[in-house]
């Protein structure tokens, strides 16, 4: 009975298989030659023909078959230079592999394929890798910053920071890009979000990219927005829609709050308002609640006006920022609804108002097109999902090649 046999292609250019063998550890052994006749020297830079012998044999992993290891030996070709003085010899390199590398190209790409969305130790057990050497190949094929020459345009920037370590205040920031196909792009993990280093990276962009940058996201943060205005004059601020909810919604918070402790003051626990289940009603859209919900903040609100007046106008300026068509019409509603406020005699909403003047422009900004950083906060979500997945991961340029990975990869690889 003939034994079946399968043929793998190696993928690999310009070689012969010579032979192939089982080595004792069960690893695969294929010997190959290369099926160039010809390399370049060394010192002239000539193409040369003269062989000279054979280098000795060296040994490159390859990628894995049906679970085994796969190795591939290869003794190079030497030529000798006769246009040089003295005749040195060059040894031939193939395309597959790189000088000093234990491994061919196609086993490096397919080690950072798993290393999208994984970790180094998933990649060490799953190849039989050591740690060392998959950090090793990540120095090797991945740089540790962004290569401008890969942008034609970068179209929208946007800045947010992260905390590496919850509770210590530790933030990095994350300098993100979208294109205008909407791909979007990590730019840079900066060591810190003060304005000097933002400003910095702001300025290594060059000069023909800078002019195609036409406007930044972020949140109220003044180091971002000065370091935006020294490195990048022309491009807008726009500030993020949702981090202005953020502190108008806060301020009806801290108002429900304080009603919520007068009301129960003088109440029996029997009578108490029910704040803890009436507070994630207060906090939704009143078109988000069935009638039941409604009627029982109808009920709070009969006990409260003032509460009541407060999530009337916060719904009203959400409703400004969902429906308002551009800048002039958002400049008139919003300044309608800060004379609302001031009608209505709360003082819950002072300080959001004091912003509000202070970040005019920047929140104005957001009606032209409607852009937000909301691309960024879902990526800045990958890398925090990154830090749990990879413990103790708080090196800025090992943040920015695994995001790259995570980001750029399955482009680059599909």
């Amino acid at each position: 009975m003939m034994p079946i046999t399968l043929a793998v292609p190696l993928d690999l250019l310009d070689v012969r298989v010579l032979a192939n063998r089982m080595l004792e550890d069960g690893t695969v052994l294929i010997e190959v030659e290369s099926t160039l006749r010809t390399t370049r020297c060394h010192r002239c830079g000539r193409e040369i023909d003269r062989f000279h012998g054979f280098d000795r044999p060296i040994r490159l992993r390859h990628l894995p078959v049906f679970g085994r290891q796969v190795v591939v030996e290869i003794r190079p070709k030497r030529y000798r230079c006769p246009y040089c003085e003295e005749g040195p010899t060059t040894t031939q390199r193939c395309v597959w592999y790189d000088p000093n590398r234990p491994h061919t190209t196609a086993f490096e790409q397919d080690v950072l394929k798993r290393l999208i969305h994984g970790t180094v130790a998933d990649v060490s057990r799953q190849l039989h890798l050591g740690v060392k050497a998959v950090e090793g190949l990540l120095d090797a094929r991945l740089a540790p910053a962004v290569d401008w020459t890969t942008f034609a345009a970068l179209e929208t920037l946007g800045i947010d920071e992260v905390a590496l370590l919850k509770g210590h205040g530790h933030y990095v920031a994350v300098v993100w890009a979208r294109d205008a196909d909407g791909q979007n792009h990590v730019l840079a993990v900066l060591p810190d979000r003060l304005r000097a280093t933002v400003e910095a990276f702001l300025e290594t962009i060059p000069d023909a990219l800078k002019a195609t940058v036409r406007r930044v996201c972020m949140d109220m943060w003044e180091g971002y927005a000065s370091a935006v205005a020294a490195a990048l004059p022309n491009a807008q601020i726009v500030v993020d829609r949702f981090h202005v909810a953020v502190h108008y919604r806060e301020a009806v918070d801290t108002l429900r709050q304080a009603e919520c402790r007068r009301l129960n003051a003088g109440r029996s626990p029997e009578r108490a308002v029910p704040t803890a289940a009436l507070r994630p009603l207060l906090r939704r859209e009143w078109r988000s609640l069935n009638p039941d919900q409604q009627g029982r903040l109808v009920e709070l609100f009969e006990l409260t006006p003032t509460l009541a007046s407060a999530y009337v106008l916060r719904t009203l300026l959400t409703a400004i920022f969902d429906h308002t068509p551009d800048r002039a019409t958002a400049q008139s509603r919003l300044q309608l609804w800060v004379e609302q406020v001031a009608a209505s005699g709360l003082s819950c909403f002072d300080q959001f108002i004091n912003t509000l003047h202070h970040w005019q422009d920047g929140i104005l900004n957001y009606f032209e097109g409607g852009h937000t950083s909301g691309f960024v906060e879902g990526l800045n979500n990958k890398l925090k999902l990154l830090k749990r997945r990879c413990f103790g991961l708080d090196d800025p340029v090992e943040l920015f090649r695994r995001l790259w990975l995570d980001i750029e990869g399955p482009r680059l690889w599909a």
